[in-house]
């Protein structure tokens, strides 16, 4: 398939409808997530929280000049105390916010099945690294997901990230559920596999220097387990940061 990136903000009601129906596609029709903010009719995935939302997304230029968004995330900065972020539908993070500093939110990250390659998360997260250095962003939050709300499915990985990746800051992060997980010491988990079925998404969040909430929430609409990841801006290793630094040029 011959064609070129452009990465951006959407710019147009056409955008936001292509995002909308682009999140049903993956969410509900390849993942099986449902809910309220899921039109079966229109086949999008849309909530009130968009509306305050900036989009970013990945559009595919093909030779006959035709357009296609193939991949997107929202974002939303705030810096004031009372503005309620998603994360805390989920996920109680008074403490995070007594910091006092710039945060910004990522959710509803997807791409369209056919160009999953690696290369478009790279393009759009390259996009916004540099859109947070130039609007001063000091923290990173947003939820991980796990594929399937069953939590035993994923007791491996989750042991081992809070046992490794809980942060000062992050143990304080509570979750709205009453959840606990339990880990025996007579129970011996299989590391290797614990590592390979961590998301992808959130290895990478890790690799950037990002830690995670001692705790889960079941998201049974999205048919997830989710964790609350954050990020310190100026903790990024400087491997990271000069990739990401480099030139947007398709």
């Amino acid at each position: 398939m011959d064609y070129s990136l452009s990465i951006g903000f959407a710019q147009s009601g056409d955008d936001l409808t292509s995002i909308a129906k682009l999140r049903y596609r993956v969410f509900h029709e390849q993942f099986g997530a449902n809910g309220k903010s899921f039109d079966h009719f229109k086949k999008s995935e849309w909530e009130s929280y968009d509306e305050n939302c900036e989009h970013i997304v990945c559009k595919a230029i093909f030779p006959n000049r035709s357009e296609e968004i193939i991949g997107t995330f929202r974002c939303k900065i705030s810096t004031i105390r009372d503005e309620k972020f998603r994360v805390q539908k989920e996920f109680n993070i008074d403490e995070l916010l007594k910091q006092n500093q710039r945060i910004c939110e990522l959710g509803r990250i997807c791409v369209d099945a056919r160009f999953r390659n690696g290369i478009i998360i790279f393009k759009i997260w390259q996009f916004l690294f540099n859109f947070l250095k130039e609007n001063d962003v000091e923290i990173l939050i947003g939820v991980a997901s796990f594929e399937g709300s069953n939590i035993k499915l994923h007791e491996e990985s989750l042991h081992i990230l809070f046992k490794n990746h809980v942060s000062l800051l992050t143990s304080k992060i509570k979750t709205e559920q009453e959840n606990k997980l339990k880990f025996f010491q007579d129970i011996r988990y299989d590391k290797i596999v614990g590592i390979k079925n961590i998301p992808d998404l959130l290895k990478a969040y890790l690799r950037f220097g990002s830690y995670v909430s001692p705790c889960y929430f079941i998201d049974f609409d999205f048919n997830t387990v989710d964790i609350c990841c954050v990020l310190i801006l100026k903790d990024i290793p400087e491997q990271q940061k000069l990739l990401f630094s480099r030139s947007l040029v398709s």
